[in-house]
């Protein structure tokens, strides 16, 4: 996308965003996780209905039990305020915990445990949901809607954090999505700050006082760069390693609880996201590494079985153009299609936590592989409802 100077900053922006929303009578729902993007946008809400005559504002938060310390204590203080009107959800809903291969959800405030067992416990005026998909944060059931207005949720996604974000919004063709329908009710999200750097986060907060989670400080204190800081569940990706080593001398108690509540979560902190990772032998093929970690020594039978039907799949669509040759090593075949990520590497890659969610599986060309819902790792866990999401 082209960028346009507007002639005023990207703070302006934003409330003008906002506000435009406000005056059109829609209802704005602030989708909070407790991190700087998220809380950016609760304030420059709060700007907009002020300006407009809307307050309190309508915010959302999900509570995931496992986050650093100080970010349920800065929801809470978000939620006390007079300008705020704060949902607080609890869903009970599963989450990834890659560092565990045989099981890689664990449930939030899983009721199935002690709640002593529980990292912490949520506030005694929770509102306790059934749906377990993240969309259900926002939805007509709970916020009404006036006649040919829409429901709007307000999320703190910004485009510097990554290619597949900015190409999303120039998908969408600007920072409101396309209207939807959501159980009859018109939907859209907006995302006021996207075009923000993390410079201009941090400089909205320190300019007009803004309160946010003290998280940030401690993890940058103890050498945790800027760009690599933050907020929300540590265990979805191999890559929260880095951050649960710094965790794990910041927050010694904390960490200790969530060892014992969590496999895997002390050897990610000890080794790094590779515990997360397959890795070779030396002299091994990666073909030979795809059939010992995936196959051979999977740590469960659901590992297994998906391996083998994923490879299946690439074998037959492999010998449809070259019956003589085997699956390359690292560099894909591009007659596969998917340019180069059909190979045993990425079958490796893919497989090795199980790819429950069919993300990498679906990456390489296999979109009918099935997604496996919580009702098959917990009878009675329901489903998600939809696609997985978190």
């Amino acid at each position: 996308m082209r960028k346009v100077r507007l002639g005023y900053s990207v703070f302006d922006a934003a409330v003008r965003r906002m506000a435009e929303v406000y005056q059109d009578g829609h209802t704005v729902v602030v989708c909070m996780s407790g991190g700087k993007d998220s809380g950016a946008c609760l304030e420059i809400a709060i700007k907009a209905a002020e300006m407009t005559g809307n307050l309190p504002v309508k915010a959302v938060t999900r509570d995931e039990e496992i986050c650093f310390p100080g970010t349920y204590d800065y929801l809470e203080r978000a939620a006390a305020r007079p300008e705020v009107d704060m949902s607080w959800l609890v869903a009970n809903q599963p989450v990834v915990n890659v560092f565990n291969r045989a099981n890689p959800y664990f449930w939030v405030f899983d009721p199935q445990l002690d709640p002593d067992e529980w990292v912490r416990k949520p506030p005694e005026w929770a509102t306790y949901i059934k749906e377990l998909n993240i969309d259900a944060m926002v939805h007509p059931s709970r916020y009404s809607v006036a006649e040919g207005k829409c429901l709007i949720a307000v999320i703190g996604l910004r485009v510097s954090e990554s290619a597949r974000r900015l190409m999303g919004l120039a998908s969408s063709g600007g920072h409101m999505t396309a209207i939807a329908d959501r159980a009859g009710v018109p939907y859209r999200t907006i995302r006021p700050i996207y075009d923000w750097q993390d410079g201009d986060i941090w400089k909205a907060h320190i300019d007009h006082g803004w309160d946010y989670n003290i998280a940030y400080d401690q993890m940058h204190r103890i050498g945790m760069s800027r760009k690599a800081l933050r907020i929300g569940p540590p265990t979805m990706t191999p890559f929260g390693a880095d951050a649960l080593r710094y965790a794990a001398m910041v927050w010694p108690k904390w960490f200790d609880r969530l060892c014992n509540r969590l496999k895997g979560v002390r050897q990610a902190a000890q080794f790094g996201k590779l515990v997360a990772m397959p890795r070779r032998r030396k002299g091994e093929t990666w073909e030979e590494c795809f059939k010992r970690l995936c196959i051979d020594e999977a740590p469960a039978e659901w590992i297994r079985e998906r391996a083998e039907t994923a490879m299946k799949m690439c074998q037959k669509r492999h010998s449809l153009h070259a019956p003589s040759t085997s699956i390359p090593e690292t560099i894909g075949c591009i007659e596969c299609g998917n340019g180069n990520l059909t190979s045993w590497r990425a079958l490796t890659e893919a497989c090795f936590n199980g790819d429950p969610f069919s993300l990498r599986l679906g990456g390489m060309g296999l979109s009918r592989f099935p997604y496996l819902e919580p009702e098959f790792f917990r009878e009675g866990a329901g489903t998600w409802g939809g696609v997985p999401s978190f």
